[in-house]
């Protein structure tokens, strides 16, 4: 009996044997070193991605406040036209300069600037030199085609001088003198900051007239 119990557990014992064999060192799993290069790829992949989802979220962010800022000059340039429609131009100073910020909290971030400029002309001298230049550098081209061609050169009709001269030279000083009064150029700047890009800037520069401010001569 003995033995049949000893002979019975030897063949169980074979027969686990068979049935579980020994794992290679081959086959017992991932090594230290191929988890950590999984997880170096898997970190550079997330880091390239949350890289391009940041710029993503930043430049409709920018797109955003642009948008806002465009709406917040034409709103200055509104209000300030509407001014000149009913009071005119109100100074004869060379440059008015104003800033603020807007009463709105939606546009907390925002600030504006404003320039309203006189403008100014050359002087009567200055524009009648350059035009004086202008005809004798015509005069010189018509010469030159002229002596190539064997034909006679043209002459100016007096050019500047004589009555002709003194005639236009009349007319420059008013003509200066009324676009100097009636003509202002304004310049709307809308400004704010964003993290990493300060001072960024939305501007238009136009120009506006006031018939009021022309003289007119009966």
């Amino acid at each position: 009996m003995r033995q049949q119990v000893l002979r019975l557990t030897e063949q169980l014992r074979a027969r686990d044997t068979t049935r579980r064999p020994i794992a290679t060192r081959g086959q017992s799993g991932f090594t230290l070193l191929e988890v950590m290069i999984a997880v170096s790829i898997l970190a550079i992949s997330l880091m390239g991605l949350s890289l391009s989802v940041s710029r993503s979220l930043r430049a409709s962010q920018h797109a955003r406040l642009m948008t806002q800022a465009t709406f917040l000059v034409r709103q200055q340039l509104g209000d300030l036209e509407n001014n000149f429609i009913v009071d005119g131009f109100t100074d004869d100073s060379g440059i008015k300069e104003d800033k603020g910020d807007f009463p709105d909290p939606a546009f907390k971030n925002f600030r504006w600037m404003r320039t309203v400029e006189k403008i100014r002309l050359p002087s009567q001298d200055q524009i009648q030199a350059a035009a004086t230049k202008l005809i004798q550098d015509k005069q010189q081209i018509g010469s030159k085609a002229a002596s190539s061609s064997g034909a006679a050169a043209p002459s100016a009709a007096g050019g500047l001088g004589g009555a002709g001269g003194s005639g236009m030279g009349g007319l420059l000083g008013p003509v200066k003198d009324m676009l100097e009064q009636g003509i202002r150029r304004v310049s709307v700047r809308v400004l704010w900051d964003e993290p990493g890009l300060p001072n960024q800037m939305v501007e238009v520069v136009t120009f506006y007239t006031d018939m009021r401010r022309i003289p007119v001569t009966p």
